[in-house]
């Protein structure tokens, strides 16, 4: 738990964040934080994209494994959530929905139902633009926060696929899902949410197309080409 004195927490449960200087967080040193457990949506079958977006690649590697890989040096654990048997290219654990047809929405609730951490982060698979200082405003939110989820909130909305929520969240997830609401961003106003806000990027250096997702085929294409213009 967050307050716990330094030595009473391992040092394999330990993040280092260096120091960040934006609205929310402060001139301040976060240094040592309890390590929140991680989770990557899969996502399954695309309508749109027409295949399943965790299987494409970028530079040989699927966006899955990709995921995987930028966001296990900030977390304690690592799991995905997707449908069991799918994904037997990835070698982390692999948790299908308890409540299956739902939408990311019970994939958030099984992953915190299954988390041994207070605070959990959440990415989907198909954010190849993310940048590893947003997680960094991630765990600097979380060090100070007693809300039950910290959102991103750009010009474009809500980005709650690309978010950090706390097991308080789920009574509340669990009676939204009881009254038929499975759209993530509607049980928002039902929690505690600290708003990483598109000033907040900017401090941070970050602009707010790191929240681009995939889509359609013409949004592969686009970030394909970004990515290939980077030369990443």
């Amino acid at each position: 738990m967050i307050g716990e004195p330094i030595e009473k927490i391992e040092p394999s449960q330990m993040a280092f964040v260096p120091e960040l200087t934006y609205a929310g967080c402060g001139r301040r040193s976060i240094g040592l934080v309890t390590r929140p457990s991680g989770f990557v949506l899969a996502g399954g079958q695309s309508s749109r994209m027409g295949v399943d977006k965790a299987r494409l690649k970028i530079g040989g590697q699927p966006l899955l494994l990709r995921t995987l890989s930028f966001l296990r040096p900030y977390v304690a654990s690592l799991a995905v959530l997707g449908a069991a048997g799918d994904y037997d290219f990835c070698h982390d654990p692999v948790i299908p929905d308890r409540l299956s047809g739902r939408g990311p929405l019970a994939a958030i609730l099984t992953g915190l139902e299954h988390s041994a951490t207070e605070w959990n982060i959440f990415l989907a698979c198909d954010l190849p633009l993310l940048d590893g200082r947003f997680i960094e405003l991630l765990l600097c939110s979380i060090a100070g926060s007693d809300s039950d989820a910290i959102v991103p909130r750009t010009a474009d909305g809500w980005q709650p696929l690309c978010a950090a929520y706390r097991r308080t969240a789920v009574p509340h997830i669990l009676k939204a899902l009881k009254e038929g609401d499975s759209a993530v961003f509607k049980v928002l106003p039902r929690l505690r949410v600290d708003a990483i806000t598109g000033e907040h990027l900017e401090l941070a250096g970050l602009p707010e197309r790191i929240f681009e997702n995939l889509n359609s085929p013409e949004d592969w294409k686009r970030i394909l080409s970004l990515l290939n213009a980077r030369g990443q």
